[in-house]
């Protein structure tokens, strides 16, 4: 599948892109993650996480702003914002937001950030609001801040009957944050393999060296294509396929790009670790790639698969 970007999504990924252009560098000292708070609140003020509410826009316009967003070394919590956020009674402007399944009592990706927590079970979702004095921060290398509730049964939950929207639109944010993040790995690494020299010659000159980058590029833009893909049918099949893509290639993606980087891709100065690293995470949420391939095949054929 290919498409070219209506008018209003290229002048939307054009001003996008003049604002992500100032966070393009890493970090300059070594750390797991960062978090773009800056960058949070300039995408926030500017509207961009609020398009899928905006009259003419919808699901597809907000998959291409996760995916541009998940692109930069900083991180930040667009996904479920744009994606997820419009389709529950969350007041607008009340983010970021963490989702969750399982155990209140498991460590949460954002909820050191978040304002409102969603926690889908199988028969409906959760939505609590939260505030800095209930959330405890965990040290972790997932490039992404995670934190535990302090006392989860003080939490107040209002329920939401539609878990099936819900865990949609995760799995569609969660495919197209992939696959940002692999656009800018496979971009680092490709710069590294074309400067660093071995046997005389570049690393990326080498045949073996080139089959697998490009095996790697066709995940990256898989992922990418059928993310977006799900956004615009914004369906249970086509949403459990595309993260299902992502989940089950991630491992195979990262390993090679960091083998390529050899031992300085581990280390926390090479930038390599601010996408891999949250790829790795992403690979097991909503009960990782066997899970996505069931729904999809329960979407598709119902009770005959």
């Amino acid at each position: 599948m290919n498409y070219d970007l209506s008018e209003d999504q290229s002048s939307v990924l054009s001003a996008l892109d003049s604002i992500l252009a100032d966070y393009k560098a890493p970090p300059i000292e070594p750390v797991p993650f960062a978090y773009g708070a800056e960058l949070d609140a300039i995408l926030t003020e500017s509207g961009f996480l609020d398009i899928a509410r905006e009259e003419g826009f919808g699901p597809l316009d907000a998959a291409l702003i996760v995916e541009r967003v998940a692109r930069s070394p900083l991180v930040v919590e667009v996904a479920a914002s744009t994606l997820v956020a419009p389709v529950l009674p969350i007041p607008q402007g009340l983010r970021p937001i963490a989702l969750h399944d399982g155990a209140l009592t498991a460590p949460i990706r954002f909820l050191p950030q978040a304002r409102a927590l969603v926690v889908l079970r199988d028969d409906h979702a959760a939505i609590a609001t939260i505030d800095a004095g209930q959330v405890e921060e965990i040290e972790t290398m997932m490039a992404y801040p995670y934190g535990r509730l302090v006392e989860p049964t003080a939490l107040s939950f209002e329920r939401f009957d539609d878990a099936g929207l819900v865990r949609r639109r995760w799995r569609i944010g969660m495919a197209a944050e992939a696959a940002g993040c692999m656009v800018s790995a496979l971009a680092s690494v490709l710069e590294h393999v074309t400067t660093r020299f071995a046997f005389g010659r570049p690393l990326g000159s080498l045949q073996a060296v080139q089959h697998r980058l490009a095996m790697a590029s066709e995940i990256a833009e898989s992922t990418r294509w059928l993310a977006f893909r799900a956004a615009w049918s914004d369906t249970e099949a086509d949403a459990a396929i595309a993260a299902g893509y992502a989940q089950a290639h991630i491992s195979q993606f990262t390993y090679d790009l960091h083998q390529f980087s050899g031992a300085m891709g581990l280390t926390l100065e090479y930038p390599l670790h601010f996408w891999s690293y949250r790829l790795r995470a992403l690979a097991g949420e909503l009960g990782g790639a066997s899970h996505q391939s069931r729904s999809a095949a329960a979407a598709i054929w119902g009770e005959a698969a």
